[in-house]
């Protein structure tokens, strides 16, 4: 169980760079380790969301910590939704890390708790609906209605349109990738970040390129192109795919 930890160390402490589904990857290689044996793991990872939770609680927190603890905190819930995939980690804790973000009651949640559970679900999702299909469209409806009656901005009352959408269809969901692009002389440095706030491509377009041809870039700088990519801009506003404007223009525009 002490080579467990240790290794669990090894691996945790080299992640920086790495997604969550990669770092997950690497533990689920780790010859013949079982859930049983990944408990104290997955133990450690719920104290350290619980602590995160409890520091973006103490009114005390300065907005620099809390900013790095919401980062800390989606990592960590991004992590244990892919080691919950690759069978590290039991659907009883998924259910805690839910309960966590968002508890029973009618008080309304911070909104940042409503986008980790959106990133959540995302993740494990589609295998929660083949065991767990009951509790998982009671939690997406009870989202719902949290956010009916929030004063939520339109990204994050989406991303829970979005959950409610899917949680009744096929749940093969939609990618939302935030992008980000700054001008720099004639070039355009784009990044793009998933919801767990992982950066998953980066380049340089020239400012005169077209909204389509930024699109068809991620598309094409993703290992595995998904089915319907829905890209956002850090406004929460839409980016349409066959909207001709310049990439330049756009942020000329948005710096107006």
């Amino acid at each position: 169980m002490a080579d467990i930890v240790r290794q669990a160390r090894i691996i945790l402490q080299h992640a920086k760079g790495k997604t969550s589904r990669q770092v997950a990857g690497e533990f689920a290689s780790v010859e013949l380790l079982t859930a049983e044996e990944f408990e104290p793991v997955a133990r450690a990872l719920v104290c350290s969301f619980d602590g995160s939770l409890r520091i973006l609680g103490f009114p005390t927190t300065s907005k620099a910590e809390a900013a790095r603890t919401r980062k800390s905190l989606a990592m960590i819930v991004m992590l244990i939704g892919h080691l919950y995939l690759v069978k590290l980690v039991a659907r009883k804790v998924i259910h805690r890390i839910l309960i966590g973000l968002i508890p029973p009651g009618d008080g309304l949640p911070a909104e940042f708790r409503v986008l980790c559970s959106y990133s959540l679900l995302k993740v494990v999702g589609h295998a929660l609906a083949n065991v767990d299909a009951s509790h998982l469209v009671a939690f997406i409806g009870k989202l719902v209605e949290l956010t009916a009656k929030s004063s939520f901005g339109a990204p994050t009352r989406r991303f829970v349109e979005e959950l409610r959408e899917i949680s009744t269809t096929s749940w093969q969901p939609k990618r939302v990738l935030t992008v980000r692009a700054e001008m720099v002389a004639s070039q355009v440095e784009v990044s793009c970040t998933n919801m767990g706030g992982e950066q998953v491509c980066a380049f340089n377009m020239m400012a005169s390129a077209k909204l389509p041809d930024l699109v068809a870039e991620v598309k094409s700088q993703i290992l595995n192109p998904f089915d319907v990519l829905t890209l956002i801009l850090e406004t929460g506003a839409l980016l349409l795919h066959d909207d001709e404007t310049t990439i330049g223009d756009l942020l000329r525009d948005l710096q107006a």
